[in-house]
């Protein structure tokens, strides 16, 4: 691709870095198709922060603003913009960008709520304008590899999932928000993650029964800033542990755990049922092999996979982004973060020039946020839920303080 995507950014905080160095991944890949021109925050001294490191890294001296209203109007010429803020701004913030003729990239979950997703859709739709999800784990070169080898039936046919994650303790996870159920918290911030690669693999849930808890009534957080320990503490009202049941669509049957309250060993498991073998998926981001065991034990070696598979077509840039490997890579983890993100960037670019649906776009984005809510839902009511009566708007009750709290 050969054009420039002039790009407003908003949202200085460390995520907005992180994209920062997304743009200068493709860059340093070859592909100039992004042109940081503008950023926002409501906190000048960060934006200019971020726009001190925009020049150092870039070569992008973007201009500065703090109301994004301002921003959209008087950049005129912008493309798109990138939502990398909070999450009970998304909606907002989007619709406005819409209304200014502007495509967007939304970081996850794309909305604080359902109905903020469907308000974006809409949006999008009336202005005609592309709407993109910043869902970065599935770019995972060795999660492409697992959804080749699913598609592929290599462990045959699908019967059972099991999604595990526990860790956490009583620390911070990165930001006090996450841990408000206004703010969007852990459940569904880290959740979209999991309910995107699961719907990536197996396909659309039917039916959840979950149950929720928050065991951790208060959090902290040690912070040294080279002199001082400052320590940072909150208060969380979002439930840090959830356990469900799913149902696919297929006929799979799924098991989630998911609780940010566990203390000694940490958990972290992804496994896939076939009527041949198993499939083992590495964490996200690590880097770490596809394992695949066959019935009487017989092992097939990420390496395998991916020469037998042929998971990567000509026209897919992933190889260009992972030269060191695509069935396993030891990268650090800031090198891995910001190949996804361009990655992302890349498909949200050539989205906008080839006219065409992003991968992730709000309806994916939606169901990434309504199937995590689906497992809220349920335990609030006590019952199992249809997914589709989440994504509807038909069963709320969960969500229902949150739309209330930000008029939504």
């Amino acid at each position: 691709m050969s054009n420039e995507i002039r790009l407003g950014l908003v949202g200085c905080g460390l995520m907005g870095r992180r994209h920062v160095f997304g743009i200068k991944e493709l860059i340093q890949r070859g592909f100039h198709i992004l042109n940081l021109s503008a950023i926002c925050d409501i906190d000048e001294e960060r934006a200019r922060a971020l726009a001190d490191f925009s020049k150092k890294e870039l070569g992008m001296p973007p201009k500065v603003y703090v109301d994004f209203s301002e921003m959209v109007e008087k950049e005129r010429d912008l493309d798109a913009v990138d939502i990398v803020t909070n999450p009970p701004s998304h909606h907002k913030l989007a619709e406005e960008a819409f209304q200014a003729g502007k495509h967007v990239i939304v970081e996850k979950p794309m909305g604080i709520t359902v109905k903020a997703c469907h308000r974006m859709i809409r949006a999008s739709e009336k202005c005609g304008r592309i709407l993109a999800v910043a869902e970065n784990y599935r770019r995972d070169p060795l999660n492409r590899l697992v959804k080749s080898a699913i598609e592929k039936k290599i462990i045959g046919d699908l019967y059972l999932v099991f999604q595990h994650f526990v860790g956490g303790g009583g620390n911070i996870a990165i930001s006090k928000w996450r841990h408000m159920k206004e703010q969007g918290g852990i459940i569904i911030d880290m959740g979209v993650h999991y309910t995107d690669i699961l719907r990536y693999f197996i396909g659309e849930v039917e039916e959840v029964y979950g149950k929720m808890a928050m065991f951790e009534k208060s959090r902290k957080r040690e912070i040294f800033d080279g002199k001082t320990k400052i320590v940072e503490r909150v208060e969380p009202n979002a439930e840090d542990t959830v356990l469900a049941i799913m149902k696919f669509e297929n006929n799979v049957l799924g098991q989630w755990i998911m609780s940010y309250s566990g203390y000694g060993k940490r958990v972290w498991q992804r496994l896939i049922y076939g009527s041949k073998g198993c499939l083992e998926a590495p964490p996200d981001r690590s880097g770490r092999p596809v394992k695949v065991t066959l019935n009487h034990g017989k092992q097939i070696s990420s390496e395998t996979l991916l020469k037998d598979l042929k998971v990567f077509s000509p026209e897919d840039v992933t190889p260009k982004f992972f030269p060191e490997g695509l069935a396993k890579y030891n990268l650090p983890f800031q090198e891995i973060d910001r190949r996804l993100i361009a990655l992302e960037l890349y498909d949200f670019v050539e989205a906008l020039i080839k006219e065409r649906k992003p991968e992730v776009d709000g309806i994916e984005g939606m169901k990434d946020v309504a199937l995590a809510y689906a497992m809220c839902e349920s335990a609030c009511l006590n019952r199992p839920v249809k997914v589709k009566d989440v994504e509807d708007g038909s069963i709320c009750v969960y969500q229902e303080e949150i739309n209330s709290v930000l008029n939504i």
